[in-house]
């Protein structure tokens, strides 16, 4: 449960400009009274006003959260971070290289092209800096078994229902949504929906190469690229009037390298209806739900999800005890569950 009270959200009501209070929060000068805080506590969260991308409505997302130094990576040279098969090729598992001075930052739903088949990254990891690290595992390539040994961190990341099969999220008996594990099978049937509502098939099913395809035909909207605000560390992305998926970082630069990855993975989910735009009252409910309900500990130490809930289906990352980053999908969004 959120149990910070932010004094910079109570100047919100006072006459200094929202400018200046969102950057004493970006400098960390804006203090916070805590009570009794747990290492998967989330900061609180300030939801600003939307902008149209493509058939997407995005929300910037500011937190309370005093800004620290960031000593990790999120971009990196060819050969810098190695990623291979196993020594005896395993689906589910992949080993990551970091040869730089840095820990690296990879994010759940990153794809990794190339090796005996195409993988998705199926939880945010930070790989410490010269480090040999197991990393689990999706294969969104049903129809390949073979190849090269090693793996490409590309740029792409797997839409929403992917997302939505590789955190195991399914509706319980009484009718909300439960994270659990990846499930292979379901990745392997998102994956075949997403080429199908896309009009392109492949003979692999590979995701990468279909992405490959529907990037093509986006490049000819020429959208002008999404520009991360002032201080800003989260983003909620609404398509169909609804909002469907939150990712907050602990840091603005993270937010704005990743920030136009995030937009174009669902890019060409939102395209198949007409636009229709999400109000800011909606936005902000979804978000406020997302901080009412809060984390709770799971049997990995570094990750926290929230209880059971109709709608908001997050998971938390800590790093020594601190945010790192919180993704968030509406499990009650056409794209994830269906009714």
């Amino acid at each position: 449960m959120n149990n910070k009270i932010p004094n910079w959200a109570k100047s919100l009501t006072s006459d200094k400009p929202l400018a200046d209070v969102i950057a004493d929060a970006q400098r960390g000068t804006a203090t916070l009274v805590t009570a009794n805080p747990q290492p998967g506590d989330l900061p609180a969260l300030h939801v600003g006003r939307g902008t149209r991308y493509g058939n997407i409505t995005w929300f910037p997302i500011w937190t309370d959260a005093p800004v620290v130094e960031r000593d990790y990576i999120t971009k990196v040279e060819a050969g810098e971070v190695v990623v291979v098969e196993g020594e005896n090729p395993t689906v589910g598992i992949l080993n990551v290289e970091n040869k730089c001075d840095k820990p690296v930052l990879l994010l759940e739903g990153m794809l990794l092209e190339g090796g005996w088949q195409h993988r998705a990254l199926t939880q945010t990891m930070l790989v410490e800096a010269k480090s040999v690290t197991r990393m689990p595992v999706v294969c969104v390539e049903q129809g390949r078994w073979g190849g090269a040994t090693h793996q490409r961190i590309g740029t792409k990341s797997a839409p929403a229902g992917v997302r939505r099969a590789i955190r195991g999220i399914h509706k319980s008996t009484n009718g909300r949504a439960v994270q659990s594990s990846a499930d292979q099978g379901e990745v392997w049937s998102e994956v075949r929906s997403f080429a199908s509502a896309n009009s392109v098939q492949r003979p692999t099913e590979s995701l990468v190469e279909v992405q490959n395809e529907v990037e093509a035909k986006l490049a000819d909207l020429k959208l002008e690229k999404p520009v991360a605000l002032l201080g800003q560390r989260g983003v909620l992305v609404a398509i169909n009037g609804n909002p469907l998926a939150l990712e907050l970082f602990d840091h603005p630069d993270t937010l704005a390298e990743r920030l136009e990855t995030i937009l174009d993975a669902y890019l060409p989910e939102s395209l198949i209806k007409p636009f229709k735009e999400c109000r800011s009252q909606i936005a902000r409910d979804f978000v406020a739900r997302i901080e009412k309900l809060g984390v709770e500990p799971t049997v990995f130490t570094n990750r926290f999800r929230n209880r059971e809930d109709k709608y908001v289906a997050a998971e938390l990352v800590v790093r020594d005890g601190a945010f790192l980053h919180m993704s968030a999908l509406n499990a009650a969004h056409e794209l994830v569950l269906a009714a």
